[in-house]
């Protein structure tokens, strides 16, 4: 091993993607979201109905392939053919869904029971881009003003269609949100914040809007108001959530079991439903007339078949319960559609929200199961490798001691142990690690603090790895700015440095690794670089989750806990720990530590 300190900065660095953890990073560590009467004519809400539209995602630990940043965007380098089809097509859909929502559910010049262009809107701008907004405004203001909505009415209502959309899109970015809504908080997230939260402005300006316009009379007011929104709120719990989960993953599975099942509860779901909010019995039997017992459906829906079983019996359902009590039957109905917009709406989003958390729940407790199995298999695989090459290396050389007389020489025997020494340090390493995973996952990861130089603790690593270094072909250049201390596990603090080290090594086979350590403020900074193969985009933020690898298991041996290790302690410390890399020139790896 050869290394220097320098004074010298380091040399420019060329421009990477970063990624950064700290204490607020989430832990994702688990083994295993109108015509009617109105005499104005107004599309969607009021008591003379206004109508309404809209339209609707980096991550801590996420689907790389399901990141917005990796998504298509319509008009970002596709041409302004393809921006303005994809707007061609929203608008079409925005336009044609608005006249159904109205036709299913016009309440006496009230509002909507629920507003299907919400849901298409948010998922067209969070899987598509932001670009797609003049679809959405130019939607919702012709759909307005064909409603007989007056200009500038129009125009406020179509403003703040738009605004929710973008606003629910964003939101849903900015929440890590996943389309394929298999995690629990991808759920909470477009419940709250998509479903709920962006939805209040186009509710909050449209009412307003249709009260200054004097449409609606400010007795109205909060009955539209709440209309309105309950309306949108559904749009995208109902619409959104199948339009996403086909999006992110269209089923594969073409099992005839499954299918036949699939088939089966389908055509139970539709009986049920008809049979709750249908006609087909006499008004006198009213067995059939309870809501709940659709439930079951929607649990067994979600249980089989995931979030695609859940989206798709919701959408079922919500549609012929609309029907239904617009038509004047089922357990909602009364004699003023008025009277039944507010049950309905909430046995629709009840439903809904159900069967999507309990459609996320499966999803995670199958994702727990798979990653135990592959746990194991990993863990069976690197443990009998280095005990299958010690097992048949003392075998050999037992078998050399009982053929030979004089048995081998000191430096054979001397090289042999040398081998198995390695051996059994590899197997130690690794049930080290799965020892501190036990720890972590426990609550009995504790942290021994006293006064630590990190300096030389960094030194006695590289003096750890100088073995490793000299047949890598590694230089090692190490900057400090003086001596710098705090207060620290000493043996936590060599666990993070020996970690990036190694990778470092791993990683950087035949090229230097640069260590330099740094003040920054009150908080010590120690980055290890290396010019090694580096690290994809979509691949930096799974690096530091639990069995995560960013590379090749057969080509790199390991359980991918390091570096879940390395941010666990480094969090532990209250600090943070960053990723630098481009692919082919290397990675940096930057601690932040508070003294």
């Amino acid at each position: 091993m050869s290394f220097c300190e320098e004074a010298n900065p380091v040399s420019p660095r060329r421009k990477r993607t970063r990624v950064t953890l700290s204490n607020s990073s989430s832990d994702a560590t688990s083994l295993f979201r109108s015509a009617s009467t109105n005499p104005v004519g107004i599309a969607r809400s009021l008591p003379s109905r206004p109508e309404h539209t809209r339209c609707d995602s980096t991550p801590m630990l996420v689907d790389t392939a399901l990141q917005p940043g990796r998504l298509r965007r319509m008009g970002a380098g596709k041409g302004s053919t393809k921006l303005l089809l994809g707007c061609a097509l929203l608008f079409v859909a925005y336009f044609g869904t608005a006249h159904l929502g109205l036709f299913l559910g016009a309440v006496a010049g009230f509002a909507t029971l629920v507003w299907p262009p919400t849901g298409i809107a948010l998922v067209a701008l969070y899987l598509y881009g932001f670009s797609l907004w003049p679809a959405v405004f130019a939607a919702a203001l012709l759909v307005n003003l064909v409603h007989g909505a007056p200009l500038l009415v129009a125009l406020a209502i179509a403003c703040g269609n738009t605004l929710e959309a973008v606003v629910g899109a964003w939101l849903l970015q900015r929440m890590r949100f996943q389309p394929r809504l298999d995690r629990v908080s991808d759920v909470v997230v477009l419940i709250f914040a998509a479903a709920i939260g962006s939805t209040a402005l186009s509710a909050f300006i449209g009412v307003e809007s249709l009260r200054v316009g004097g449409i609606v009379q400010a007795a109205d007011v909060g009955q539209t108001l709440r209309a309105w929104w309950i309306g949108d709120t559904l749009g995208d719990l109902v619409v959104a959530p199948l339009l996403f989960v086909f999006w992110a993953r269209p089923p594969v599975r073409r099992l005839p079991a499954i299918v036949t099942e699939g088939v089966f509860l389908a055509c139970a779901l539709v009986t049920f439903a008809l049979l709750v909010f249908g006609n087909l019995f006499p008004g006198s039997i009213t067995l059939y007339r309870h809501p709940y017992l659709l439930f079951p459906l929607l649990a067994w829906a979600a249980l089989r078949f995931g979030q695609y079983g859940a989206a798709v019996s919701v959408f079922l359902v919500s549609t012929i319960a609309t029907a239904g009590t617009v038509m004047g039957f089922g357990p909602f109905a009364q004699a003023v559609l008025a009277d039944s917009l507010l049950g309905l709406q909430a046995f629709m989003g009840i439903a809904a929200a159900t069967a999507l958390v309990l459609g996320a729940a499966i999803a995670e407790r199958n994702r727990a199961v798979d990653a135990r199995d592959e746990f194991l298999s990993i863990a069976s695989h690197e443990l009998r490798t280095p005990l299958t090459a010690l097992s048949l290396h003392v075998q050999n050389l037992l078998h050399r001691l009982q053929r030979s007389e004089a048995g081998p020489s000191r430096e054979e025997t001397l090289q042999s142990m040398e081998t198995a020494n390695r051996l059994l340090f590899r197997m130690a390493k690794l049930i080290g690690e799965l020892l501190e995973v036990s720890r972590v996952a426990t609550g009995t990861f504790q942290l021994q603090r006293e006064e630590v130089d990190l300096a030389s603790s960094v030194r006695e690593s590289l003096a750890r790895f100088e073995g490793q270094l000299a047949t890598a072909g590694c230089r090692v250049e190490m900057q400090s700015e003086g001596k710098l201390t705090g207060r620290w596990d000493p043996l936590r603090l060599d666990q993070v440095i020996d970690n990036l080290i190694s990778n470092a090594v791993k990683y950087g086979a035949g090229k230097p690794v640069e260590v330099q350590l740094s003040e920054n403020g009150e908080r010590v900074v120690l980055e290890v670089r290396d010019h090694g193969i580096g690290i994809n985009p979509a691949d930096q933020r799974r690096v530091f989750e639990r069995f995560e690898r960013a590379v090749s298991r057969r080509r790199f041996g390991g359980f991918g806990l390091g570096l879940w290790i390395t941010r666990k302690v480094i969090e532990a410390h209250g600090g943070t720990i960053q990723l630098m890399s481009e692919p082919g020139l290397g990675s940096t790896f930057r601690v932040e530590l508070p003294r």
